[in-house]
C-alpha cells in the first residue's frame, strides 16, 4: 500500500515538472521587447506608449563664457586685417564706439568668420543698452553657434511678450542654431498659445531642436479642427524635419489624401521620404504619377533619400525628362546626391535641347563633372575646345571642370591664354580667372603671371588673387612690379599687402619684401 502511495506522489511531482518546462518553453518563444526584437526592427512598436513633449516654463541654463575661438579661423581672419593696428582698433571700437560703428564692426566679424573677439563681444552684450548692438551680437553668436547666451535666450522665450518682436525672432534662430533643447517647454508653450506673432518661429524652432516626443506632440496638434491651411502646411514641413518615424502613418496618410491641401501633401511626401522607411518608396512612386507638378517635385526630393534602391533611382532618372522644369531640377539634384552615373546621357541631352530652360542647363554642367564619367568629361572638354560654343557656355563648363579637377586642365589654361589676347572676351577671362584664383593649384603659376602682367586692371587683380592663393615664387617679380608702380592704384595697394609691405614704405622695402617672397 505504501509503495502505491509513494508511486502516486512521484507521478504527481513528475507531471508538475513537465508542465513547468512547457510553460518555460512557450514563454521563451515570445520576443524580448528590450532585446532581440528591438535590434531586428528599428521601427518603434506602435502598441507601446509614446512619450509626448509638454508645454511649460523652461529651466534656464547656467550662465557660461564663450567657447575658445578656433585657431585656424583666427589665423584666417588675421590675414584679412587692413593693418597691424587692426586688432587694437577693433577692441577700441567695441569699448568706446557708438552703436552704428559697433554694428558695422560686428557685421565685418561675421562676414570674415572672425572669432578673435568673442570675450569682448560677450562682455559688451551684457553691458550695452543699445537694442541694435544687442541684436547684432545675437547674430554674431548665432553665426558661431556658441551657446554662451543660452541663458538669455531661454529667459526671453519663457516670457517674450515685452521684448521687441525682431529680437525674439533672432532668439528663435539662435536657439535653433545652437540646438538648445532646454528651450523646448517654452517653445511648445508659445505654439499652444496660438499667438500669430510667434507661432511660425516657434514651430520652425521646434522642428530644428525637437525629437520624437516633440513629433508626437505636433502630430496630435495637427488633428485640431481650428488650424489654418498655412499652419497645417507648416506642421507637415516641421514634422519632416524631426524625422520621427512615430509620425510616419499620419504623414503617409496625408501624402496620399487627394482631398488634402497640395502643399500639405507635398511636405508630407518629402517627410516620409526623409524618414528612410522602405515602406515609403512604393507610396512615393505611386504619387509621382499624379498630375500636380509640385507634388512630383517633392516626391523626387523624398526618393533622393534611398541610395541603392533601384525603383527609386528609376523614377529619379524619369524625373529628368519630366515636363515641369522644377521637377527636372529636383531630379538633377537627386542624381548628384545619389551619384547616379547612368544619368549622364540624360543630363548631356538636356544641355543640348534648344527648348530647355537655361536654369536647367546650368544645373546639369556641374553634376556632369561631379559624376566623373569619361562620356561626361569628354563632353565638357569638347565645349571648351569647340570654336562654335558660346563663351557663356564655355564658362559654365570651365566652372564645372575646375571645381572637381577630373579633366580638362590643359584645355582650360589654353582657353585662358586665348582670352588674355582678346579684350572682346574679357567676361570669359574673368570667369576663368575667378575659378583659377579659388583653386590655387601649382600648375597655374604661368597663367597667374600672364594675368598679373595684363594691362587690364580687373585682370591684374585676379592675377594677384591667384598669386595669393597659390604662393607662386616664380611670379614674385611680377607682383613686385605692381607694388612699385605708382600708377597701379588699388592693385598696387593689394600687391603691397600681399608682400607684407606697410603703406608709405620706401621703394627699398618693396624690393626687400619681394626678394623674401622669392
Amino acid at each position: 500500500m505504501k509503495r502505491a502511495v509513494l508511486a502516486g506522489l512521484c507521478m504527481i511531482v513528475f507531471c508538475s515538472m513537465l508542465a513547468a518546462e512547457d510553460v518555460t518553453e512557450s514563454t521563451s518563444d515570445v520576443p524580448d521587447q528590450s532585446g532581440t526584437a528591438a535590434v531586428q526592427e528599428n521601427t518603434p512598436d506602435d502598441s507601446a506608449p509614446e512619450e509626448k513633449a509638454e508645454a511649460g516654463t523652461a529651466v534656464v541654463p547656467a550662465a557660461k563664457r564663450p567657447a575658445a575661438p578656433d585657431k585656424e579661423k583666427c589665423d584666417q581672419a588675421a590675414a584679412k586685417d587692413d593693418s597691424p593696428d587692426s586688432v587694437k582698433a577693433y577692441k577700441e571700437t567695441l569699448m568706446y564706439g557708438i552703436s552704428p560703428e559697433i554694428v558695422e564692426l560686428l557685421k565685418k566679424f561675421i562676414a570674415n568668420d572672425d572669432p578673435r573677439f568673442v570675450d569682448e563681444v560677450y562682455d559688451l552684450f551684457h553691458s550695452t543698452k543699445s537694442a541694435a548692438v544687442r541684436e547684432k551680437i545675437i547674430e554674431y553668436f548665432t553665426h558661431f553657434k556658441d551657446p554662451c547666451i543660452e541663458d538669455y535666450a531661454v529667459n526671453i522665450l519663457n516670457d517674450p511678450y515685452d521684448t521687441n518682436a525682431d529680437t525674439v525672432s533672432l532668439v528663435f534662430t539662435y536657439i535653433s542654431e545652437v540646438k538648445c533643447t532646454a528651450a523646448i517647454p517654452a517653445v511648445i508653450t508659445l505654439i499652444d498659445a496660438d499667438n500669430a506673432t510667434f507661432f511660425q518661429d516657434a514651430l520652425t524652432t521646434l522642428g530644428n531642436i525637437g525629437g520624437p516626443p516633440e513629433a508626437v506632440y505636433l502630430a496630435e496638434y495637427m488633428d485640431r479642427d481650428d488650424l489654418t491651411v498655412p499652419q497645417k502646411q507648416a506642421l507637415a514641413q516641421v514634422l519632416g524635419k524631426i524625422h520621427a518615424v512615430q509620425t510616419w502613418k499620419k504623414l503617409a496618410a496625408l501624402a496620399q489624401n487627394k482631398d488634402e491641401n497640395t502643399f500639405v501633401r507635398m511636405y508630407a511626401a518629402e517627410s516620409i521620404g526623409e524618414m528612410q522607411k522602405s515602406e515609403s518608396v512604393p507610396i512615393l512612386i505611386s504619387l509621382y504619377e499624379e498630375r500636380d507638378p509640385n507634388l512630383r517635385q517633392y516626391v523626387i526630393r523624398g526618393l533622393a533619400n534611398y541610395p541603392g534602391n533601384k525603383d527609386a533611382e528609376a523614377v529619379i532618372i524619369q524625373g529628368i525628362k519630366d515636363e515641369y522644369y522644377k521637377v527636372r531640377l529636383e531630379s538633377i539634384s537627386a542624381v548628384e546626391k545619389l551619384s547616379l552615373k547612368n544619368a549622364v546621357p540624360y543630363l548631356i541631352y538636356r544641355t543640348k535641347a534648344e527648348s530647355e530652360e537655361q536654369v536647367v542647363k546650368n544645373a546639369c554642367y556641374p553634376v556632369i563633372a561631379f559624376l566623373n564619367t569619361s562620356e561626361g568629361n569628354d563632353f565638357l572638354v569638347s565645349l571648351i575646345t569647340d570654336k562654335k560654343t558660346a563663351d557663356a557656355v564655355k564658362g559654365k563648363a570651365v566652372d564645372a571642370l575646375i571645381k572637381d579637377n577630373n579633366a580638362g586642365e590643359k584645355e582650360i589654361l589654353e582657353l585662358a591664354g586665348e582670352t588674355l589676347k582678346d579684350d572682346r572676351r574679357k567676361q570669359l577671362r574673368y570667369t576663368i580667372g575667378k575659378q583659377l584664383a579659388a583653386s590655387g593649384r601649382p600648375s597655374y603659376a604661368q597663367i597667374c603671371r600672364e594675368y598679373i602682367l595684363s594691362k587690364d586692371a580687373a585682370t591684374v587683380s585676379l592675377g594677384l588673387d591667384m598669386y595669393k592663393k597659390g604662393s607662386y615664387s616664380s611670379d614674385s617679380d611680377a607682383v613686385k612690379s605692381v607694388a612699385e608702380d605708382k600708377r597701379s592704384g588699388i592693385n598696387g595697394k593689394k600687391a603691397r599687402k600681399i608682400l607684407g609691405i606697410p603703406e608709405e614704405s620706401p621703394a627699398s622695402d618693396v624690393k626687400t619684401a619681394a626678394a623674401a617672397a622669392e
